[in-house]
C-alpha cells in the first residue's frame, strides 16, 4: 500500500491546482466586470456632453409688419350743380381743379339729343385735357424728361395689370386715365403733338359747340374742387353719415344702387380738404385681432391705393365701431390725388402692425421654473462658448412658427425706469435677459442649464 501516500499527495496538489485556477478565473471576470463599468461610465459621461443634432442661430434684431387689404369707400362734402336745359358744358376748368369764388367753371349748351350730347361731351373733354397737358408742359422739356414719363406709362401699365388680376376695376379705370395723361404727356415733350398749341386747340374745342344754344354760364359760389362727372352716389354716402353711421347703415349704403344722375347736372363741387374713407372688417379676417392690438384714435397709416405702383394717401383714423360680426373702420384724409379722392371706392393696402424685436424660433422657446421666486420663466437655451446657459425673453408678439421678443436695450430700459423694488423683483430669478448675437439653441437633446457640450 505504498502507492497510497502518493495518490493523497497528487489529490492534494490537483485541489490546490483547482482551487487557483478558480480564483484566477474570479478574479479575470472581475476585472473584465470592472473594465466593463469604467467604459460605460465613460460612456455615460460622454454622452452626457454631447447633444446630437445641436442647431443654433444668432440672435437678430427684425421689423415685423403686417399688411392689411381694405376696400374703402369714400364720403366727401359734394354739391351737385345744375344748368337747367343744359346736356353738354365746355369746362374753363381740368378735372379735379381747384377754383375760387366766383370763377368761371364752364359753359352749358343744349343738343337735346341724348346720343349726340354725350359724344360731344367725350370730344369736349378729350381736348380739355389735351389743352391742360400743353399748358402744364409749356412746351418745355428735356429727352429726361421724356424717359421719366415712359417709365411713369410703364410702371402704371404693370399696375393696372396687378390690379385687373385683383378685380379691383376702379384702379383699373384710375390707372388707365394715368397711361393716357403720360402717354399725352410723352407725345407733347417728344414732338409727336405736331405743331398742337394751347389757342389751336381751343378754337377746334369752341367751334365743336359753334352750333349750340348756350344755356348757362357756371361759377363757383365757394371755394372747392370742381369735377365733372357725377355718380349717383352722392346722396347715398353722404358726408355728414361718415361719423355718426352704424356697421349696418355702412353695409346697407356699400349694397344700395347708384341713383340716376338728374338732367341738367355739369358736375359737381367738392368741399373742404377733409374727406373720409370706410371700411367694414368681418371677424373671419386676421386684421381684427390686429387692430385690436395696434390701433388708436388719431394714428396715422400711409395707403397704398392702386396696387404695386398706386398712389399713397396719408389717412388718420377717426372710428372704430365694432359689431358681433366685425368692425367698422373711418379714416380721415386731406390728401387729395385725383385718381383716389374723386372716385367712390378704392382697394388700399396699408402696415397695420410694425414690431420690432428678436426674431426667435417657436421651437426654441422653454419654460424653467426659478426656484427663488417661484415662477415659471419663458426664455431659451444659449450656447455660451461650449456651455448651455438660460436667458429670459419678454414675448412682444405670437406668430405663427415665431415670436417676437423685445430687445436686450428695450429690457434694460423699462427696467432703469422701474422703482427698485419692481426691478428687483423681476430680476430676482438671477438669469440675464437674451441679447444681440447671442447663440441661441434652437434644437438638440438633453438639453440642461450648465451642459457642457464637448
Amino acid at each position: 500500500m505504498a502507492y497510497l501516500p502518493d495518490i493523497t499527495r497528487r489529490l492534494t496538489d490537483s485541489r490546490k491546482k483547482l482551487r487557483s485556477g478558480k480564483a484566477r478565473a474570479l478574479f479575470e471576470i472581475g476585472l473584465i466586470i470592472l473594465l466593463i463599468g469604467v467604459i460605460a461610465f465613460a460612456i455615460y459621461q460622454v454622452a452626457r456632453h454631447m447633444t446630437v443634432g445641436l442647431n443654433t442661430l444668432r440672435t437678430q434684431e427684425i421689423v415685423d409688419e403686417t399688411y392689411v387689404r381694405l376696400d374703402l369707400y369714400l364720403f366727401r362734402d359734394e354739391q351737385l350743380l345744375y344748368a337747367e336745359g343744359g346736356d353738354v358744358c365746355l369746362y374753363d376748368v381740368t378735372d379735379g381743379e381747384r377754383v375760387g369764388v366766383g370763377q368761371a367753371i364752364g359753359t352749358a349748351y343744349t343738343v337735346g339729343d341724348a346720343t349726340v350730347a354725350t359724344e360731344l361731351q367725350e370730344q369736349l373733354d378729350l381736348y380739355g385735357a389735351r389743352i391742360a397737358l400743353l399748358r402744364d408742359i409749356g412746351g418745355l422739356g428735356t429727352p429726361a424728361d421724356a424717359r421719366a414719363e415712359a417709365e411713369a406709362v410703364d410702371r402704371a401699365y404693370l399696375a393696372l395689370l396687378e390690379a385687373a388680376k385683383q378685380g379691383d376695376m376702379a384702379a383699373v379705370g384710375a390707372l388707365s386715365d394715368r397711361m393716357l395723361d403720360g402717354l399725352g404727356r410723352y407725345d407733347i415733350l417728344t414732338g409727336a403733338a405736331g405743331s398742337e398749341t394751347v389757342s389751336t386747340l381751343r378754337a377746334e374745342r369752341e367751334a365743336l359747340v359753334a352750333g349750340y344754344a348756350s344755356v348757362a354760364h357756371i361759377t363757383a359760389q365757394q371755394s372747392g374742387y370742381f369735377c365733372y362727372d357725377a355718380d349717383g352716389y352722392e346722396s347715398v354716402f353722404n358726408y355728414a353719415s361718415a361719423m355718426t353711421m352704424t356697421p349696418e347703415e355702412f353695409r346697407t349704403m356699400t349694397a344700395s344702387e347708384a341713383r340716376a344722375v338728374p338732367a341738367g347736372v355739369v358736375g359737381k363741387m367738392v368741399y373742404g380738404a377733409k374727406w373720409y374713407a370706410a371700411a367694414y372688417v368681418p371677424l373671419s379676417d386676421d386684421a381684427i385681432e390686429l387692430f385690436q392690438q395696434g390701433i388708436n384714435r388719431g394714428a396715422a397709416y400711409t395707403m397704398r391705393c392702386g396696387g404695386r405702383d398706386g398712389t399713397t394717401v396719408t389717412m388718420t383714423i377717426e372710428r372704430m365701431v365694432p359689431d358681433e360680426n366685425g368692425a367698422l373702420l373711418v379714416f380721415s384724409s386731406q390728401d387729395l390725388p385725383p385718381d383716389v379722392a374723386y372716385a367712390r371706392s378704392v382697394r388700399a393696402e396699408t402696415v397695420f402692425l410694425s414690431v420690432s424685436g428678436y426674431r426667435i424660433p417657436e421651437e426654441a422657446l422653454v419654460t424653467l421654473h426659478a426656484k427663488e421666486t417661484g415662477e415659471d420663466v419663458d426664455g431659451v437655451y444659449i450656447l455660451s462658448g461650449n456651455v448651455v446657459e438660460f436667458r429670459k425673453v419678454r414675448i412682444k408678439v405670437k406668430r405663427d412658427g415665431y415670436i417676437i421678443a423685445e430687445s436686450y436695450e428695450n429690457v434694460r430700459a423699462l427696467l432703469d425706469s422701474l422703482p427698485e423694488e419692481e426691478r428687483e423683483r423681476l430680476t430676482a430669478d438671477g438669469w440675464s435677459f437674451l441679447a444681440l448675437n447671442d447663440n441661441i439653441i434652437t434644437s438638440g437633446n438633453e438639453l440642461y442649464e450648465g451642459k457642457v457640450i464637448g
